[in-house]
């Protein structure tokens, strides 16, 4: 046990390591350091004016996605990530060290999935290496190391979701249900995947006192709902407060879904599902090319998922029914959110690969490590599509941030 515990706690130093390393290459190449100033700052920009007492930005920002409504300027995104910079704010004011927060959740969100399948009964090698498939090998690596506010909202949604899923497995629901509330202030579509949370919960539970009716064990963890609640109904009070409805967070009243067209429509499932699944362009000479507003094959620079799917149908194929059961469950909600999201205007904008499907990434994570947990001679086998995620997911994130 005393071997085990050290060999957990030097392979969580590499992951992080690693991660850090990693970060810091990509950073050498693109020129994107930690400690620059964030000029798409927008979260702390309104971090900065509640200091002031103010729900407007006071101005417009001609280079940001500003929501104007009766007159006045707003943050256009869902709120949590204010919520992070607001106390930096008494000391820097808007100019926030996003980078350096970034980075923090970064290494929370590795951290979360190293633990995660740990508690999964991975060895840490194994863990270790999940951990690091789920992060530097997928599209991650185009929005973990840059806090632009759409990118510092996506990596904190990642990290916060997976650490939901952790102290759902060690049975805290309410530390659990707070992280998933804060990653909807970053991420609403997150909102989807609470059944994956309660199921684990819900099981937790029922093993611990099986003689238990299961009404009686929602009863009596209901206080658990206390603290999301708060954070929700914090959420519904800004919308409220600034657009008159509690749903309405700012998006629909950018310029272009106010006077061009619709944010959300089903007119552009059609062409949103092609992008999903579209294969790179080559030049005369053979050279993909790389568009900065397109998107690509998600399954091309997301190789975890295509793992996952293997995973769900081999749980199915063995009558391994818990696996099956939760993978089955995240297979159908993952469709639902790839559904909505091929119902968005711009299904990603200015991007590398197909960034609005890396929301899935933490929710497949405990299915695919609880079935690597009974065959775990098969996570070997994950390195080639692992080494396929790093390289291109790498080269093309350098390519547009460079520009090329």
């Amino acid at each position: 046990m005393e071997k085990r515990k050290w060999a957990c706690l030097e392979y969580g130093l590499l992951t992080v390591a690693v991660l850090v390393c990693f970060l810091t290459v990509l950073h050498l190449f693109t020129g994107q350091y930690f400690w620059k100033q964030n000029v798409y700052n927008t979260y702390a920009l309104q971090a900065d004016a509640w200091r002031y007492g103010r729900l407007d930005l006071g101005e417009n920002y001609s280079w940001l996605e500003i929501a104007e409504y009766q007159g006045k300027f707003y943050c256009s995104f869902p709120p949590f990530p204010s919520y992070v910079l607001f106390p930096l704010t008494f000391f820097f004011g808007s100019r926030t060290p996003d980078g350096f927060v970034l980075l923090l959740f970064d290494v929370m969100g590795v951290l979360f999935l190293y633990k995660i399948a740990l508690r999964l009964k991975l060895s840490p090698e194994a863990a270790a290496f999940c951990a690091l498939f789920f992060t530097v090998c997928t599209n991650m690596t185009f929005v973990f190391f840059v806090p632009s506010v759409w990118f510092f909202a996506q990596s904190l949604s990642f990290s916060l979701a997976a650490g939901a899923v952790y102290y759902a497995l060690a049975g805290k629901g309410g530390i659990s249900l707070s992280l998933w509330s804060c990653a909807v202030g970053c991420r609403p579509m997150q909102a989807l995947y609470l059944p994956v949370l309660l199921w684990i919960l819900f099981k937790n539970e029922k093993e611990k006192r099986p003689g238990v009716k299961g009404w009686r064990i929602i009863w009596d963890k209901i206080y658990w709902a206390a603290l999301p609640l708060i954070i929700a109904v914090s959420y519904m009070a800004l919308n409220y407060v600034r657009f008159g409805n509690i749903m309405e967070f700012g998006h629909n009243y950018l310029p272009e879904f106010v006077y061009e067209h619709k944010q959300f429509s089903t007119d552009y499932l059609a062409g949103n599902f092609k992008m999903l699944m579209n294969l790179p362009a080559f030049s005369e000479e053979g050279k993909m090319l790389v568009d900065h507003f397109g998107n690509l094959n998600f399954l091309w620079v997301n190789p975890p998922v295509f793992i996952f799917i293997g995973a769900v149908v081999g749980a199915c194929l063995k009558r391994e029914k818990d696996v099956a059961a939760l993978g089955v469950m995240t297979v159908v909600l993952s469709a639902a959110y790839l559904t909505v999201t091929a119902m968005h205007a711009t299904m990603g904008g200015w991007h590398f690969g197909n960034r609005y499907t890396n929301d899935i990434l933490p929710w497949l994570f405990p299915g695919l490590v609880m079935f690597l947990a009974k065959h775990e001679r098969l996570v070997k086998w994950q390195l080639p599509f692992a080494l396929w995620g790093l390289m291109f997911n790498v080269v093309g994130t350098v390519i547009v941030y460079n520009g090329l």
